[in-house]
């Protein structure tokens, strides 16, 4: 209680009722405050990178899928080229091209095809026949490896025809280390029966 008093014998009291903080109580309460808002805050931002890294891995897996069911569907319906009219040498059923980045054969409906992607960290591109070539990959995913390897192409051998096909993407995010990625790898048998008609 402060006190003050005048001439006339006037006394005027000022009482300490105020209730306030003191200095060390609000430094108390902002350093709990910023805890409780810091915490808060984290967890929000933990949740949205995770809803992010979900909905890039669910984009990433529909893609891979579709690519690897779309050019499987493909390989497995390819005629043998006997005359030779798309590949290199009469009698093979498949040839791989860019140095195990493509795969060349002729398609049901006798049109020369190629899968391929140019090189790493591109799209995969398909030609077909004397058409333009376009993409079959988004350009939200990046084509880390696409690999082709052939066994049985020639009429020569006694095996079956097929290709294997690797596929190693990664979605789109922000750090590297903090996108989706998958590998993929399916093995195709040539649906019709490897023999000279």
């Amino acid at each position: 209680m402060i006190s003050f008093k005048f001439k006339n014998n006037f006394t005027f009291k000022i009482s300490d009722t105020s209730g306030g903080f003191t200095i060390p109580e609000m430094l108390v309460a902002l350093m709990v405050f910023s805890l409780v808002a810091g915490g808060g805050a984290n967890i929000l931002f933990t949740g949205i990178s995770a809803q992010r890294y979900s909905l890039a891995s669910q984009e990433l897996l529909d893609q891979s899928s579709f690519m690897a069911e779309y050019i499987s569907r493909a390989l497995r319906q390819a005629q043998k080229d006997i005359t030779p009219i798309c590949l290199s040498a009469g009698g093979l059923n498949y040839e791989i091209t860019r140095s195990g980045r493509g795969v060349k054969f002729v398609n049901k409906n006798g049109q020369c095809q190629e899968f391929y992607s140019p090189a790493a960290g591109t799209r995969i591109w398909e030609k077909i026949g004397s058409d333009p070539e376009y993409p079959i990959s988004s350009d939200n995913l990046t084509v880390n490896t696409l690999l082709f390897a052939a066994m049985g192409q020639s009429q020569s051998d006694d095996q079956q025809p097929r290709v294997t096909v690797f596929i190693d993407m990664e979605g789109e995010g922000g750090k590297p280390e903090s996108r989706p990625r998958v590998h993929l790898q399916t093995s195709v048998s040539q649906r019709a029966f490897d023999v000279v008609r």
